[in-house]
């Protein structure tokens, strides 16, 4: 049986409250969050973000893997944490944007000590 055949079980999800990152509606996050993991994955993450907000059990992610590895998911005790903004694509992640991309990036966000514009910190 195929991989996405299968019943996923549910898994429950909590939010964590980030003081730094874009809101997940924001314009970054499509534009380079998905050519950093893909269209899949943000949109698994974005599904994510939603039930946590509303606290409601999620099916295993297919994309969870990837979601990890970019650290913008944490699994604790069975519990899925995924924060209510979405930080800067870290550095090594930006190496898979193409060069016009990469160098917009670096332009708009890379300043250090500069908040990403459209993101808000709470204190």
């Amino acid at each position: 049986m195929r991989r996405t055949a299968r019943r996923r079980p549910l898994l429950p999800t909590r939010q964590r409250r980030l003081s730094q990152g874009f809101a997940p509606d924001h314009p970054y996050v499509r534009r380079y969050w998905v050519a950093a993991i893909g269209q899949g994955a943000v949109a698994e993450l974005l599904r994510l973000m939603r039930a946590a907000r509303d606290e409601t059990p999620l099916p295993l992610p297919i994309w969870l893997p990837t979601l990890l590895r970019a650290d913008l998911v944490r699994v604790e005790e069975g519990v899925m944490v995924v924060g209510d903004r979405v930080p800067l694509v870290p550095a090594a992640l930006q190496r898979r944007f193409s060069p016009g991309l990469r160098e917009e990036h670096r332009r708009l966000y890379g300043m250090r000590g500069r908040r990403p514009a459209g993101s808000v910190r709470s204190e």
